[in-house]
């Protein structure tokens, strides 16, 4: 092989490579990342309906209304003439409140305590129907005065798989004895209960 041939061939060599590279090509995206922060333990609770009742323009004594918070019934004791749950319309049912503890790292079967403050002697005012939730039940003309509820909750509930729980919340409504009719409406409380769970972790 001569000089000359092997130039030549090193030039071919040469501007082969040089026409492979003028087809390289780059691609790019970009990434970013995320991360989610929790607390390490949620207590969410609903609120506490004692329902809708028809009681008659009177002057005499209490109604007291009772919501279970074990069995979720509720009764009617004190002066009940003429005293009745409307349940007309779906949203007029009387519910407990509904609490579910999530996040716990306790151990599964671990009785968590729980608290409640705020909760006793709590007093009402007049509200509408969408702070109620009572659909087409205005608040009243005039709100009656001395209605209050006391609430409770278990002293202690299980932990259950995956560090959760649900209880419930019940409680105590007296209803005065002197109604008129400017009274006839939706309440809600003034104020609001505090539940408080601890797994002790």
């Amino acid at each position: 092989m001569n000089k000359s041939f092997k130039i030549s061939l090193a030039i071919a060599t040469l501007a082969m490579l040089a026409s492979h590279s003028s087809f390289a090509e780059t691609a790019s995206d970009t990434v970013d990342a995320k991360v989610g922060i929790q607390p390490a333990m949620e207590l969410v609770c609903s609120d506490v309906s004692f329902g809708v009742w028809r009681i008659p323009a009177r002057t005499g004594a209490a109604t007291t209304i009772t919501l279970d918070r074990d069995t979720g019934t509720v009764t009617a004791t004190g002066n009940t003439t003429r005293v009745a749950q409307s349940t007309s319309n779906a949203s007029w049912l009387h519910s407990r409140g509904e609490c579910v503890l999530s996040g716990s790292t306790a151990a599964t079967g671990t009785a968590v305590s729980i608290t409640m403050s705020g909760s006793t002697a709590m007093s009402f005012d007049a509200a509408n129907s969408s702070t109620t939730g009572f659909a087409g039940l205005n608040a009243p003309t005039t709100a009656v005065t001395g209605m209050q509820a006391t609430l409770d909750a278990p002293a202690t509930v299980t932990l259950g798989a995956g560090g959760t729980a649900t209880f419930y919340i019940g409680g105590v409504l007296t209803i005065p004895g002197t109604i008129s009719a400017n009274n006839y409406g939706g309440y809600k409380t003034t104020t609001s209960a505090t539940v408080t769970a601890n797994d002790g972790v």
